[in-house]
């Protein structure tokens, strides 16, 4: 009796195989066939997007010495590596006007600046933690004008006591600090609402306001978001900032994958956009990636760097300007002390 519940069990086990090798043998023969017709057809599409991107791009930068007199030249070298993130914010309270002021009075020139838009269409400079902080809930567009102006952004600080109360101010107050202060600072402008409201909104500003538009340069997350604006008002320089692509698995598991993402954000993206700097993870970058979104014309900024030995090697290794949270750790002053 056994001998049959052996042969049985055989039996069960050669269809099992023969079962999985069936499975194995079409899943193999269709990828195959998806490869062979895939490759093709996504070369020729490939040709088609980078042919179609000369006809779409916008121009990069209307004046080339413009830009390179709002990100400084090295002949101002130490103040030309560093740029202020929300104006020094370890420093200073963030996103403030005082802020700026103390980047200026020390003789930093570069700052950035998070702007947002609240309910009732306000360009406002602050971001989401300012909100948070404040302990209320929600985006900055959650919120009117009136209710972000009734907080004090300096109380949140661990050196708000050393500053004077301040609200959060609109982008119409910001501009007019810039006019009264004695050194023209350059304004990198990170959106942090890409909406078509606050598109709009930012365009009909620096169409009315031109010597702010001549200091400004447009940072944001969305391509789509530069392109748009861009195309509104060719004369706005903008920059693209890319998130770092190595917490995304899928280009983490190959190198040729990131190669060609790589490849068709500088080559195609970027010229069609027409962005004139692109800031950069300070772990995604090395005198390679450097020298090629140079070679496109893009200018690289890395973030965010704070220790003196980092700045250090950005300064004389890398040569490439980068974001900072405090100006207290900029190595030349380290040196002196």
């Amino acid at each position: 009796m056994w001998w049959r519940w052996f042969w049985l069990c055989l039996k069960m086990i050669y269809k099992l195989l023969c079962c999985s090798m069936s499975l194995i043998f079409f899943c193999f023969n269709v990828f195959w066939f998806f490869c062979n017709l895939a490759i093709p057809w996504g070369t020729l599409t490939l040709i088609i997007i980078c042919v179609a991107s000369k006809f779409v791009k916008l121009q990069r930068s209307p004046n080339e010495k413009r830009l390179l007199s709002l990100l400084n030249t090295p002949d101002d070298w130490p103040n030309y590596w560093p740029i202020a993130n929300r104006g020094a914010g370890y420093d200073a309270p963030e996103n403030s006007k005082a802020a700026v002021k103390k980047c200026l009075a020390r003789g930093y020139r570069n700052v950035l600046l998070d702007a947002g838009i609240t309910a009732c269409n306000e360009i406002v400079i602050a971001n989401r933690l300012t909100v948070e902080r404040a302990s209320l809930t929600g985006n900055l567009s959650h919120h009117t004008l009136h209710e972000l102006q009734q907080l004090n952004i300096t109380d949140h600080h661990p050196m708000g006591s050393q500053y004077e109360a301040e609200s959060v101010s609109t982008i119409k107050q910001l501009a007019d600090f810039l006019e009264e202060q004695s050194t023209s600072p350059t304004l990198f402008l990170h959106l942090q609402d890409t909406s078509a409201i606050m598109i709009d909104q930012l365009q009909k500003f620096m169409h009315a306001h031109e010597t702010f538009t001549q200091r400004t340069i447009v940072i944001s997350r969305s391509p789509l978001a530069i392109y748009q604006l861009r195309k509104l008002r060719p004369e706005i320089i903008c920059g693209l900032w890319h998130e770092s692509y190595l917490s995304l698995s899928i280009l983490k598991s190959s190198t040729l994958i990131t190669s060609i993402y790589g490849a068709i954000l500088r080559n195609i993206i970027a010229p069609v956009i027409g962005i004139s700097v692109v800031f950069l993870n300070k772990e995604d970058f090395n005198l390679h990636i450097g020298d090629l979104w140079r070679n496109v014309g893009v200018r690289p900024i890395v973030y965010m760097v704070n220790s003196p030995n980092e700045k250090r090697y950005f300064q004389k290794t890398m040569k490439t300007q980068y974001l900072t949270d405090s100006l207290r750790s900029e190595p030349h002053l380290l040196m002196k002390a």
